[in-house]
């Protein structure tokens, strides 16, 4: 196996470099469909970087259709060679051809230009991306957990034409760029990137409206699971703000292990804070007790950041045909 390396000073962003590596591995024909890639831990340990990173990276995979992630004893490996979100249709013979030819590629690149592997894939991007036209401007949502991140991200996209990527907080600073984030985080981030201050807006978080119906109908003690005291009392803070008056009783439920908040809990609900949530596993998702606690931008602040950035309006565009994914 080659030995892998990544750049902590470079812009592009670790979860990327790692990502880009091990999908030129897989197109290069290194590891085949149904190979197993390295666990979590010993990944993160072997790439010098956070847990998350890798996380991060392999997700990222799994979504251009690269990796399956599985659980337990399947572990994380190579997607089929049919794939669909991926390969088109190819003759017999055509994944050995392709593999092949990315092959030479990678050779070519090296001996003509000096440019290893993740340098050629980096470049033959930003190529692609320049044929595409006019670039859609770039933000970056920070939080500290990917599912929020990607949840905040989401919102933008889907308000705005604009390139919304989410970048946790344990990733480091990222590229130059305007950075949105919540004022939750405000003194990690002055801590952590003190220079980069002047180009983030905090923008004010709150529980999405609809919780108020799915607490409805609930009555007596409601728990909201996170996995510090303090965290879990700010975001009961939250809820109540939310619902008014309210005879129902909001109590911090602290774990590690968020799926031991639904045992024994009779019929009560559980509110999951965001980055809780991620952890929980799909039975536990699936629990009609179990009810995410969903946090939302504020409308106004954004849309003054917005028109502060010239960004165009998606409902107001007509005709644009721009399809942005939320991580590249």
């Amino acid at each position: 196996m080659r030995q892998v390396s990544i750049d902590p000073s470079s812009p592009v962003p670790l979860y990327h470099q790692i990502a880009e590596q091990i999908r030129a591995r897989i197109l290069a024909g290194e590891l085949s469909p149904g190979d197993a890639v390295q666990p979590l831990r010993v990944a993160a340990e072997k790439w010098g970087v956070h847990l998350h990173t890798v996380r991060h990276a392999y997700a990222a995979l799994a979504r251009e259709g690269f990796l399956e992630i599985g659980r337990g004893a399947l572990g994380t490996r190579v997607a089929g060679s049919t794939h669909p979100k991926r390969l088109p249709r190819r003759t017999r013979g055509g994944d050995a051809q392709l593999a092949a030819f990315v092959a030479r590629t990678f050779a070519e690149g090296d001996a003509l230009f000096g440019l290893d592997r993740a340098a050629l894939v980096s470049t033959m991007r930003a190529e692609a991306e320049r044929s595409r036209g006019p670039k859609l401007p770039r933000v970056f949502v920070t939080e500290c957990s990917l599912h929020q991140c990607e949840t905040h991200a989401r919102e933008i996209l889907e308000r705005y034409v604009v390139d919304a990527r989410p970048w946790v907080l344990s990733d480091g600073e990222p590229a130059p760029g305007p950075v949105i984030a919540t004022y939750f985080h405000y003194n990690d981030i002055r801590r952590a990137w003190p220079r980069r201050l002047p180009d983030v807006r905090f923008i004010t978080i709150r529980p999405r409206a609809d919780l108020r119906d799915r607490l409805a109908r609930a009555s007596g003690v409601v728990h909201v699971c996170e996995r510090d005291t303090a965290t879990a009392e700010a975001l009961i803070g939250d809820v109540y703000a939310l619902l008014g008056r309210t005879r129902l009783k909001l109590e911090p439920l602290v774990t590690r292990r968020p799926a031991d908040a639904l045992a024994k809990r009779g019929q009560a609900p559980v509110l999951f804070a965001p980055r809780v949530w991620a952890q929980l596993d799909e039975r536990s998702r699936q629990d009609p007790r179990a009810i995410e606690l969903v946090y939302t931008l504020d409308a106004a602040e954004l849309e003054r950041f917005a028109a502060e950035r010239g960004w165009r309006d998606r409902a107001l565009v007509v005709g644009v045909g721009v399809g942005v994914g939320m991580a590249s």
